[in-house]
């Protein structure tokens, strides 16, 4: 029996770290932060500042035409201040006292004619000199508008936004030039919410919520067969349905009562569109100005109806090979660019639509700082091109106007292709947590 050498014995365990000479001895690695935490409160926090100033300014810019009771020689084009809210005091007869709808007809949904009476509500019960009442119907309008937009960036945290992404919507000149231009926040509102409520399969509330936000704005309608579709392909027919129930049910409950009390000033709002030519701001605009004539209007009609729906269609059927079901509410983002590339419409207050669907769904920054541009060459060119329109000068002729126009177009179009062929933006995915309620996890540091 041979003997053998005994086995060498282990290594010594290493020492333990030094202490890093830059930490008190009493200092402690901080806690890991738990899943499904909240973003810092700190961070929230600069943002609802920085939105404070931003709507602050925003604010400012349509005001200060107000201060001498209205607006003189043109300075609403040539200054860049212009709104509807304030000239709709009266195109509306809101300063006779008229109900909307009951006593005069209303070129809007019906809850942003809600959104009319209630305010000029408020103007009658609390300022005293009939004088202001123009002018505090702006100003309470605004100020009411102010937490709506709060509440929708409070909604894109929650959905897991990464910050970088946050701070798009919050500090886009877009939403310095159109704030305050119109009553489109709602309806920007309601959108978030119910892409929110689809992600954390409410999808009833959901269509309760794009139902709601249809009636202020028609946009938010097209996140509904995008729902619809996901939820068919992922073989949950009865949540396509439920959801689609709920959409319909919702805005037939706020328009139905209106429609029984005043058919004929309810109808206002799709006459109105039926007969707009096309607006300015529109492709099909500068494509009158090239042929030198104008389009027959249910010619018009009819054809930017048929390249809506056909390009929808496809952007959807593409979407749908590239995105799995869960995620294909974000090809509300592409239908709504290519709405309004083919709307005979494109109101300037249009583009806040596209902020919050850009934030989430866009997959990189680049096309996003290039619409940002594009829109703010179009806002600064195209109050002074109407101004001059009107008889007021300096301004600038319609070619320069147009340019901006067929640059934003060009950026739309990018968007569309971006967010069909590029892998989309990381967000947050819903967790489940105590009491059935769902959170967002932390956002990645790099996303946005």
């Amino acid at each position: 029996m041979t003997d053998t050498a005994p086995p060498d014995p282990p290594p010594p365990p290493d020492p333990p770290p030094r202490p890093s000479p830059d930490l008190a001895p009493s200092a402690a690695p901080a806690p890991a932060r738990r899943e499904g935490a909240w973003r810092p409160t700190a961070t929230l926090v600069g943002v609802g500042v920085l939105l404070a100033a931003v709507l602050l300014l925003a604010w400012w810019t349509k005001a200060r035409c107000l201060g001498d009771r209205g607006w003189e020689a043109g300075e609403q084009y040539l200054r860049w201040c212009y709104t509807d809210i304030y000239p709709l005091w009266f195109a509306e007869r809101l300063s006779d006292g008229a109900t909307p709808y009951l006593d005069h007809p209303v070129e809007y949904p019906v809850l942003i004619g809600a959104q009319m009476w209630l305010v000029a509500g408020l103007v009658r019960a609390f300022v005293f000199d009939r004088g202001l009442w123009p002018l505090a119907f702006f100003h309470i309008t605004a100020l009411l508008t102010v937490p709506v937009w709060a509440l929708t960036v409070e909604r894109l945290a929650r959905l897991g936004t990464p910050t970088a992404r946050l701070l798009w919507v919050v500090a886009a000149p877009t939403l310095v030039a159109y704030a305050f231009m119109n009553w489109d926040a709602v309806a920007v509102l309601l959108l978030v919410l119910a892409v929110d409520l689809h992600r954390r399969e409410r999808d009833t509330l959901a269509g309760v919520a794009a139902g709601l936000g249809a009636a202020v704005k028609l946009f938010p309608a097209f996140l509904v067969p995008v729902v619809v579709v996901a939820r068919l392909a992922q073989g949950r027919g009865r949540d396509a349905a439920r959801h689609l129930g709920a959409a319909a049910a919702a805005w037939l409950a706020v328009n139905v009562p209106v429609y029984l009390a005043a058919p004929d000033n309810w109808a206002e709002f799709w006459r109105l569109n039926r007969r707009r030519p096309a607006d300015w701001d529109s492709l099909w605009y500068l494509a009158e100005q090239l042929r030198g004539s104008r389009f027959d209007l249910a010619a018009l009609n009819l054809w930017s109806a048929v390249l809506f729906v056909a390009g929808a269609a496809a952007i959807v059927a593409v979407g749908r090979r590239r995105l799995a079901a869960d995620e294909q509410w974000r090809l509300v983002l592409p239908v709504l660019c290519w709405f309004l590339l083919t709307s005979k419409v494109y109101s300037p207050q249009f583009s806040l639509w596209l902020l919050p669907l850009l934030a989430l769904a866009l997959p990189r920054a680049a096309p996003f700082a290039a619409f940002v541009v594009a829109d703010l060459f179009v806002f600064v060119t195209r109050f002074p091109f109407l101004g001059g329109a009107a008889g007021f000068a300096p301004a600038p002729g319609y070619g320069v106007f147009a340019f901006g126009v067929a640059a934003r177009a060009v950026v739309l179009a990018w968007v569309i292709a971006e967010t069909l062929a590029v892998r989309p933006p990381a967000l947050t995915a819903p967790t489940p947590r105590a009491g059935g309620r769902t959170w967002p996890l932390p956002a990645r540091a790099d996303a946005g």
